[in-house]
């Protein structure tokens, strides 16, 4: 799994790297405590190799934050060997056919994943679908399936192929061992063929809007430089990279996650020098024009109105305690009077939010919270909104960092008409490692599920133009200053994904339910026959 995990990775690797776990279950069905063990080793291993780059982050003091890495490589590890675990004890107490218990296995796999795009402590990163990531090619169906298309196809072949060992130990028929083979090796290239038809035969569609959009890559490090640069600096700094390419035709100008070092507050936007200063410069370069940027935005509250991640402070200018929210926020502004603002829904575990904080805080307090560039919970937005081009009427959904990494809530900004991706996000807390290179690569997976055009702004890199067909048109590579600017088309086509998101998952969940049910109910009609 780690040597066939993006971005180096070669994913041909994962089609077999649950085999030799399948045939241990295989003859350890009477032990759970082994199951566990012998699963939790791969596990951990696995998550060990592919996120190791979160051993690059920091506490606020500049102190490398070990436990970033080793809490979630950990827990990952142990969640993932609990499920293996409870779907051999299942399978061996309750379901007979091997057929079924394998199903059980891929549904509740599919759960699982699922789960981790929901819950508190979601971390969808190393979900199985995300495993091809590099090879967009091979995954065109995406359209249709998302990324539980790629666990299913993954794990029927890994279980296919485990099959054919154990009955070739059984009966020791080489021909049946070897078709048995050729057919799984069949599964593998059958759906890169139909993918790179698909690939083939799918036009960019040339017909209908298009947008002029310019994107900024100011390379400042969140470490060293972020909180130390002056606000007139950082605006300079700015305005000199747009100043390379702004011209008076309608565009669109993206710049990176939390961008300024400051707390803005929402009610204080349309007086906020920042926000003005771009405003006067839209309006003598480019009147037709907006830049969107992120921020973080605070609101105030009293007592009454507070939420659970409102933080409490004493106001000098009140003499009150008072309470705020700080949102990791994305802004839109026009030479118009109306500011758009979004805040992130997906918030990173430890790093934003503190999951389940009534169950943990007492035992971890804030050490969760003491890296990765703050220390307090965020808020965040249940109802994401969609920014409107006041010239073009082209709407853009704007993503924020960690959202780029959950389909189903990225496909639903385009139930809504959305014409554009824009991703904004800063990747330099990881440093020069896979973390950024990874991040940028499950943003081609978006494309390819929602076919629609990606522009993506890194503080650090990689920013860079994505088609709808997952490739990269072009990049600024990382730790490099510059702008990237296209002229790119939009379209209003809605794929199957996004109609229906992860519908495999709901299939999943329906599966999953009647086979627990089965037996619970046949041992239940068996007693009710005897009577």
């Amino acid at each position: 799994m780690g040597l066939g995990w993006p971005t180096e990775g070669n994913p041909i690797y994962l089609f077999i790297a649950f085999v030799p776990l399948l045939y241990i279950e295989n003859y350890l069905n009477s032990s759970s405590f082994y199951v566990l063990l012998f699963s939790f080793i791969p596990f951990l291993i696995w998550n060990g190799i592919s996120t190791w780059w979160l051993s690059y982050a920091k506490r606020t003091n500049g102190t490398f934050a070990v436990e970033a890495y080793l809490i979630p490589v950990l827990l990952n590890a142990i969640f993932m060997s609990i499920v293996f675990c409870f779907y051999s004890c299942i399978k061996n107490k309750y379901i007979k056919d091997k057929k079924i218990g394998y199903t059980f296995l891929i549904c509740l796999w599919i759960l699982f994943e699922k789960m981790h795009l929901e819950w508190e402590l979601s971390w969808p990163w190393l979900n199985l679908g995300n495993g091809f990531a590099n090879r967009p090619k091979w995954i065109q169906w995406y359209e249709y399936t998302g990324i539980f298309g790629g666990t299913v196809w993954i794990w029927i072949v890994n279980i296919g192929l485990t099959e054919s060992i154990v009955q070739y130990k059984n009966d020791k028929k080489v021909f049946l061992f070897y078709k048995r083979i050729f057919i799984n090796i069949g599964i593998i290239f059958f759906m890169i063929l139909i993918s790179n038809l698909i690939y083939i035969k799918y036009e960019d569609c040339q017909c209908e809007h298009t947008a002029n959009v310019l994107i900024l890559q100011p390379n400042i490090d969140p470490y060293s430089k972020k909180y130390f640069i002056s606000t007139n600096e950082l605006v300079s700094k700015l305005k000199k990279l747009i100043d390379k390419k702004i011209s008076k035709k309608s565009m669109i100008i993206l710049a990176p996650e939390t961008m300024f070092p400051m707390k803005i507050q929402i009610k204080d936007m349309g007086r906020n020098k920042i926000i003005s200063s771009f405003k006067d410069y839209l309006k003598n370069k480019s009147p037709n024009t907006v830049f969107i940027t992120g921020v973080e935005l605070a609101t105030l509250y009293h007592y009454k109105n507070k939420t659970k991640t409102s933080i409490p402070f004493f106001s000098k200018k009140t003499k009150k305690m008072q309470w705020i929210d700080v949102f990791n926020s994305a802004i839109q502004i026009g030479n118009n009077k109306n500011i758009e603002f979004h805040h992130k829904s997906k918030l990173v575990p430890a790093v934003e939010t503190f999951p389940y904080k009534k169950f943990f805080s007492p035992i971890l307090g804030n050490i969760l919270l003491n890296f990765g560039g703050t220390v307090m919970e965020l808020g965040k937005e249940n109802y994401p909104s969609v920014f409107q081009h006041p010239y073009l009427g082209i709407r853009i959904a704007p993503i924020i960092c960690y959202e780029s990494v959950f389909g189903e809530y990225v496909s639903n900004f385009f139930k809504k008409n959305v014409d554009l991706m824009a991703i904004l996000t800063n990747d330099g807390w990881w440093g020069f490692s896979q973390g950024h290179k990874q991040h940028m690569y499950y943003a081609r997976i978006r494309a390819i599920e929602n076919r629609k055009y990606i522009a993506r702004s890194a503080n650090t890199g990689i920013s860079c133009f994505i088609d709808e067909k997952g490739e990269i048109i072009s990049y600024i590579p990382y730790g490099k200053e510059g702008v990237l600017y296209k002229k790119i088309h939009l379209n209003k086509k809605k794929t199957f994904y996004i109609k229906y998101g992860d519908f495999i998952s709901k299939i999943s969940l329906l599966t999953v339910i009647i086979i627990l049910l089965y037996p619970i109910t046949y041992n239940l009609l068996s007693q009710i026959k005897k009577i």
